[in-house]
Formats: C-alpha cells, structure tokens, sequence
C-alpha cells in the first residue's frame, strides 16, 4: 500500500508534468517534420510582408478602389456599422453564453456537490448517481466548446443560411462551454475549509457553497468573463470571413481586392476595441480585488443595517454592471431581424436536407441501414483522416507549449503587482521597480494586446504568403495569438492572488524574480495549469480551422468536403476533432486531481 501511494504521487508530480511537455514537445516537431530551413522566406514572401508592413503606417481614411458606385456608403459609416454589429453580436452572444456557462459550471464542479459517505450500499448508490449526473453535465459543456465557432457559424449557415442569429449561436455555444469548464474549475481550485466549517455549523449546502466558495471565486470568475468578451469581440469580427457583416468579411474582401491600407484601418479599429474592453476589465478587476476604504468606520455592537451602510462602495463597479445590462438590452432589441432572410419555407427545406445528408452516403443510400457504416468509417479514416488528426493534435500541442514558455518566462515582468513601486503593494521591501523595469511590463502588456488582438487567421494567412505552405506559419501563428492570451491570463492569475508568503518574502527584501519562482508560481501552478489546457483545447479548434488555409490537418478534410458538399464527411471530421478536445477535458481534470493530491477522506469520498 505504502509503494502504491508513492507511485501516486510520483505520477501526480509537477516534475513528471513538465517532462511530458518537453517530450510532447519534441515528439511533435519529429513527427510533422518541422525543419529550422522551412523558416526561410522567399523574395516573393519578403516582398509582400514588405508592402503590408508598409501598409501599417498608412492607414485608409477613405476608399482605395477610385470607381465605386453611387449607392456605396461613405467609408467611415461602413466602417462604424461593421464595428457596431461585431460589439452588438458579442455582447448577445456572451448574455447567453453566460448563463449556460453558470448553470452548467456549477452543477460540473466537484465543490457544489456534497461529500458522500461510502460506507453503506446507499452511499454507494448516491455516489454513482451523482457522478454519473456531472459526467453528463461535463460531455455536454465539452461537446459545446469542442467546435470552434468558425465551424459551428458553417455548420448554422449550411443548414439555415446567413443570419445574425447564426452569428450569435455559433459564438454562444462553444463559449457557454468554455466557461462551464472553466468556472467549475475556478471553483474547485478554491479552498473549501470555509464551505465545510459553515456546513458544520448547521449551514445549508447552497449557502455554503455561495459564501465559502463563490464569493471566494468572485474576482476570477468575473476576471475570466471579461477576458471572454473580448474574445467574442475579436470572434464576432472574424465570422466575417464566413459571410457576416462584422469586421472580418471587410477585412477579407480588402485583402482579395489587395487593398492593404483598408485591411489595417479595420484592424486598428478591431484593436481599439479589444483595448477598450481590456481597460475597462483591468479597472473593474482592480476594484474587486483592491476594494476602497469603508465609508465610515464601523463597530462591535453595530447592526447589520448600519454596518451595510456604512461598508465600501465602488461607483466604477455600479456604473459597468448597468452599463453592461443596457448594453446586452440594446444588442438584443436594436436587431430587427435575426433570422435569414429567406423564406420560413425554403429555411425549413435547407435544414432537412442537411440533416438528410448528413447521414454517410451508404447508410443514407441503404434505406438507413447502419450497417454500412463501418466501412465507410474505415474509409474516411484511415489513413487520410488519421494523418490529419494526428497533424491537427501535434500543431496544436507544439503551439501552446511555445506560448506557454514564452508567457511564464514574462509574466514576472507583465504582473502589474510585481511592476509597482512597492511590490505586492508592501511598503519596505528592498527591491524598488525602475522606470525601465516598469517600461519593460508595459512593453509586454502592449505586446501580448496586439498578439491576442489579431485574428491568428490573418496572422497564418500571411505567414503562409511569406514562408510557403509548411507547418511553421499555423504553428507560430498560434503560437503569438495565444501567447499574448497567456500572459494576460497569466498575469490576472498573479494579480488577484493574496499570499501571505509572498509578502513576508517581499518584507524580507527578494527580488521580484525571487518571489515570483519562490510562492506566486507554486502556489498558483494548477491555476496555470488550468489555464494551459484550456488554451490547448482551443489550439487544437484553431488548428483544425487554419488547416482550411490549405495545411493538411482536420480542417483541410473539412474545407473540402464542404467544396463539394459532403456534409457527411464534414460532420465526421469535425466530430474527430471533437475527440481531441474531450480527450484533453478528461486528462486536464484527472491531472488537477493528481495535482492537487487527490481528494480522499476515511469513510468518504468526494465526487469525482
């Protein structure tokens, strides 16, 4: 028994974690046979990133094409009206996607669920139940997320045609999944000693949860659900290139047209609004985590009316809330049509065809006889479909492992925490942040704004222009996208974090470095963890989605199948790179459970 538990924690270790990285890592360059003389550009790539880079420092103000129609709006309306369909779109999408997210990421974590003891059949019973209830919950916030809304907006326009309300679905879905997951596990990286002490005292379940675990949670959850509405704006722009009116089918249409200058004014105006929205997100951040003074001081023998008044109150936090409820009320009313435009008629023709043709061909051809569908799964999957799964898993891997170095190694320096005069806002620590030093932070906050601003479509578009079509541009295209996503996140996880360790240490006189590699980081390794795996499950949806630039993976599959409308094919290799994602979902939680030393007591157990 005693060897059992050692080969458990050994397994569990932060040490054998890193070590499959690093494998995984080298693995998948062997495999996709990435070579250092790939990252060679040719004259005719240099020459094009020459032009768009020139581009950059001349924006158009007006159009570039001189023969335009008479019936043509001014460029700045058309301009303003895209941007206001792209905030309209995201802002309708995340009020869904939120309380699907809610709902679902409470019910998917272990703390809401109760301690069952297993020392009786009954127990045994209610254990299995209850398990077998967030098993359900997690596959269906999983098979959510596990399709990138690139793909769910095809799927949504293939069978009903091009709608708002397709636009708003397709980003609601996979990120209702998104925050299910990450919500739950927000949630069960808490501490959960105040939950089980007000349990003890007499307190129910739900109000045990609330206080000793939501509240605790509050800052990260609400953290995340702003950075995610600024994944939906920059998502919202990039339906475009599947036919929406948002920022990105402007963006496309400027670049089949060679009008570089249009493509980075809409670009600029992209970037402007992920910034306003980050900005906006860092102040709200920074009052629920540093809360004001209370308005009066308060006493023992006090109320609790009298304390309520008195307690702090943030006008900033006030103002957002209402002004995020009118902004999610005026993107859902101002709309006067979110369906197709097409006829009731022909909109339930074309669904019935889809779902008609969606069933492989032999099956569909044998009067539904399943029988078939072996056969023709052998066909689809071996070896073609195998090969691009395989591609589509190690491009992913080997893009997140490059950001997530990248991130942690500049986090200490972005951490707006550790970029201060004093440090962790403790006065008397040795250490004082120069102006270079805090320079360098916000170099890097600028930077990782930019990265996780540009569609890593574009980005893989002219990379692939500029060094041909081998694996390096998708690769380094996620690579910096979610590179920048990391470090923000990375650096929100240090921010919020309260470590009474970190501030002796800091009292004490270590450096910045030392502190960071000293307590923040092994304190907050499962939060990066986390946060890790979720970006990996949306590189591997990313890189099923560049693979329609023409890079053999998923999407490639994908992007031919619906060339040539075989909606069965394309559903069956969207579906395996939904496997990716569940498989992922699967080690993610059992590896945070190892992690974090497993969660048995004598005589229960907790559910798992």
């Amino acid at each position: 028994m005693k060897k059992f538990y050692r080969s458990r924690h050994w397994l569990g270790s932060r040490r054998l974690t890193l070590l499959a990285a690093v494998l995984l890592f080298l693995v998948g360059l062997l495999v996709l046979g990435a070579k250092p003389e790939d990252l060679k550009p040719s004259e005719g790539g240099l020459r094009l990133a020459g032009k768009f880079l020139k581009a950059a420092v001349q924006p158009a103000f007006d159009y570039e094409a001189g023969d335009l129609p008479a019936a043509a709006p001014p460029f700045w309306e058309k301009v303003g009206h895209s941007l206001v369909l792209t905030l309209r779109y995201a802002l309708v999408a995340m009020s869904m996607a939120l309380f699907g997210g809610l709902v679902l990421g409470v019910l998917g974590s272990r703390s809401w669920w109760p301690v069952v003891n297993v020392s009786s059949p009954s127990g045994l019973v209610l254990l299995w139940i209850l398990r077998s209830v967030r098993i359900v919950i997690r596959a269906l916030a999983t098979l959510a997320r596990s399709v990138h809304e690139l793909l769910w907006a095809l799927l949504f326009i293939t069978a009903v045609g091009t709608s708002p309300l397709a636009a708003v679905l397709a980003i609601a879905l996979p990120y209702g999944g998104t925050l299910a997951k990450v919500f739950s596990e927000l949630l069960d990286e808490q501490d959960a000693g105040a939950a089980n002490v007000m349990r003890a005292g007499g307190a129910g379940s739900s109000a045990a949860f609330l206080i000793g675990v939501g509240v605790r949670a509050f800052p990260d959850l609400i953290t995340y659900v702003l950075y995610r509405l600024e994944c939906a704006v920059r998502s919202s722009a990039i339906l475009g290139f599947m036919g929406i009116p948002t920022l990105g089918y402007h963006i496309a249409t400027a670049y089949e047209d060679g009008h570089l200058r249009e493509i980075w004014t809409y670009l600029y105006v992209l970037l402007i609004a992920v910034l306003v929205v980050d900005q906006w997100g860092a102040l709200v951040r920074r009052r629920l985590s540093r809360p004001g003074p209370a308005r009066e001081a308060g006493h023992v023998d006090d109320p609790v009316a009298e304390l309520r008044r008195k307690r702090p109150r943030s006008l900033v936090l006030r103002a957002s809330l209402v002004l995020a409820f009118g902004a999610v009320v005026v993107g859902w009313t101002t709309e006067s049509r979110w369906q197709s435009e097409l006829p009731a008629g022909q909109r339930q023709a074309n669904l019935e065809r889809f779902m008609r043709e969606a069933i492989p061909h032999p099956v569909r051809e044998a009067d539904n006889d399943w029988g078939k569908l072996g056969p023709w799964l052998k066909e689809r999957i071996c070896p073609e479909g195998a090969v691009a799964l395989h591609r589509t898993f190690h491009i992913g891997t080997i893009a997140i492992l490059f950001a997530g170095c990248a991130a942690l190694l500049a986090v200490p320096f972005a951490a707006r925490s550790l970029a201060t005069r004093n440090i962790l806002e403790v006065p008397g620590g040795r250490e004082r942040v120069r102006g270079l030093r805090a320079g360098i932070g916000c170099v890097l906050r600028a930077g990782a704004l930019v990265m996780r601003s540009i569609p890593e479509y574009i980005i893989a578009f002219l990379l692939l222009q500029v060094l041909g079509p081998t694996i390096w541009p998708l690769v380094i295209a996620l690579a910096l996208h979610n590179g920048g996503i990391l470090l923000r996140l990375g650096s929100e996880v240090i921010d919020n974090r309260s470590s009474r360790a970190a501030e002796v240490l800091v009292a004490q006189g270590a450096t910045r470095s030392g502190i960071f590699t000293g307590s923040l980081l092994p304190e907050s390794f499962n939060r990066f963890l986390l946060l890790l795996f979720y970006r990996w499950e949306t590189c591997i949806r990313e890189a099923t989605v560049l693979g329609m630039l023409g890079v053999l993976s998923l999407g490639s599959l994908i992007d031919d199948a619906n060339t040539r409308l075989f909606y069965d094919d394309m559903l069956l290799y969207v579906l395996l790179g939904a496997l990716l994602v569940f498989a992922g979902d699967v080690v993610s939680d059992l590896l945070r459970l190892r992690l974090k030393g497993g969660l048995v007591r004598k005589g229960a157990v907790h559910l798992f």
